[in-house]
């Protein structure tokens, strides 16, 4: 497929449109690739800009992808949250419904920051602790939760959701031989898994 060229970017307003295309495209292709398996080619094709022109707004496949994460972290921080729900329950089915966020968070620290320069890992994690910030608030609004409680919960719904995601998400062929008889107990549903670590650590508080 041969490369679509648009003019170069010059206002805010554009630059925040090609940025926003390459990451829908990131996207679309995350949703079908392991993350080994995508090209920033394949990205910069799909999103319709050259692959020079890609490096201007993400010096990496890696920065893109931290890119991804934070703009669907933002989306979930903004997400609507039953509070008339038990906290476990809420924030387990706002987090199934997100999948594409889910599978991030499960290469975050594995693979999507194992390539930074102390500059790009120092401007995502103050990123990333603002958007904890706005999280826990709402959790101290909604249920009544300490400062400290709330940030600490987080911390663990963020491990308890990378540890779930693994397990019920094995590689196509572990996928395949768990439907051998007796090897049953090895599969694990996400939703299921999730709900019940989230309720125990809810009960810890």
């Amino acid at each position: 497929m041969a490369e679509c060229v648009f003019q170069r970017a010059r206002s805010p307003e554009q630059k925040a449109e090609r940025r926003a295309q390459i990451l829908a495209a990131a996207a679309t292709f995350f949703e079908q690739e392991r993350f080994e398996a995508i090209s920033l080619a394949s990205i910069a094709r799909r999103a319709g800009v050259t692959k020079a022109a890609l490096y201007r707004y993400f010096p990496s496949k890696e920065a893109l992808f931290l890119g991804l994460y934070l703009d669907e972290l933002e989306r979930v921080s903004h997400a609507p949250v039953d509070d008339s729900l038990p906290l476990w329950q809420a924030l387990s089915e706002m987090l199934v419904a997100r999948p594409l966020f889910c599978r991030l968070t499960a290469i975050l620290h594995s693979v999507l920051e194992q390539n930074l320069d102390e500059a790009a890992a120092l401007a995502f994690k103050q990123s990333l602790l603002a958007h904890f910030a706005q999280l826990a608030q709402r959790l101290q609004q909604a249920y009544g939760l300490s400062s400290d409680k709330a940030a600490t919960y987080l911390m663990q719904v963020q491990q308890t959701l990378i540890g779930c995601w693994a397990v019920s998400h094995p590689a196509p062929v572990v996928e395949k031989v768990l439907d051998t008889p007796g090897l049953d107990l090895f599969r694990v549903d996400f939703k299921t898994a999730l709900q019940a670590q989230f309720k125990a650590l809810e009960m810890a508080l």
